[in-house]
């Protein structure tokens, strides 16, 4: 197991710590290893690595979520590959084209989950152009989630979001998460989430407190937390060089259909 594990591990910094992807690589604390399957994380970090060099696949799924984000009122020039944007392009934006910005990429976060059983991870900062008027142009990094995985994701949400108890507690089981429910639910933050900062630290410390209250309930996490991390760091990362605040909950109103968006409810 312990050969496993550091195969697992090695290869997870090299996928992460390259210079694109280094800035991301911190959410990846050590109790992480201890909480997840190393050869199932040894599986799902080959895959990530395998549909990097997909390009056909990653341009197929580009083409189908650009329709799927517009049928849900997502507003964005979605093509892949493309140039990155200058390191600092986005300073030159105003605070409304910042936040406009960051309204978008938030609907974008969402929208992936709820439309699609694959997502493109890429929401890094220097991938995006412009403000109100948005494209993006990610890199081949996607993934193709696991059913139960992206079932339990979707009843999280659905649960939070609509303050339904039961259904973001089933939503927990599916993740097999139980344990750390309340930081998982503390990870959303305080209040009515209509005007949140994004604080890529405060990201890194809510899942680690989840990782190690796993560990310590005896839990192992599914492997698609590792690309749902990296999905995550990306996110608060982009929002946190932003700036501002940005209400989360109207951006996921705005492209959930409620129901419709819980497979499978119970």
């Amino acid at each position: 197991m312990f050969r496993w594990a550091r195969s697992a591990e090695g290869l997870i910094r090299r996928t992460l710590g390259g210079a694109e992807w280094s800035q991301l690589s911190d959410f990846v604390s050590p109790s992480f290893f201890d909480v997840m399957p190393a050869r199932a994380l040894l599986r799902q970090a080959r895959e990530l690595l395998g549909n990097a060099s997909d390009r056909s696949g990653f341009r197929a799924l580009v083409g189908d979520l650009g329709g799927a984000l517009a049928s849900r009122g997502v507003e964005v020039e979605l093509r892949a590959g493309g140039e990155a944007a200058e390191a600092d392009a986005h300073r030159e934006l105003d605070e409304a084209g910042r936040r406009a910005r960051g309204q978008r990429v938030l609907e974008i976060y969402f929208g992936q989950l709820l439309v699609h059983d694959a997502a493109v991870i890429d929401l890094r900062l220097d991938r995006f152009h412009g403000g109100d008027a948005l494209a993006w142009h990610p890199g081949p990094y996607w993934i193709r989630w696991d059913a139960s995985f992206l079932d339990g994701m979707r009843r999280v949400y659905a649960g939070f979001y609509r303050d339904d108890d039961a259904l973001f507690q089933e939503g927990l089981e599916d993740l097999g998460i139980e344990a750390a429910g309340e930081s998982f639910r503390s990870h959303f933050g305080a209040g009515d989430q209509r005007s949140v900062r994004f604080d890529p630290k405060a990201f890194q410390d809510s899942f680690h407190d989840v990782f190690v209250r796993c560990r310590d309930a005896g839990t192992s996490l599914h492997p698609n937390f590792l690309a749902i991390g990296c999905y995550l760091a990306a996110l608060y990362d982009h929002l946190g060089a932003l700036g501002g605040s940005y209400d989360v909950r109207d951006a996921y109103e705005r492209v959930s259909t409620d129901a419709a968006d819980v497979a499978g409810r119970r």
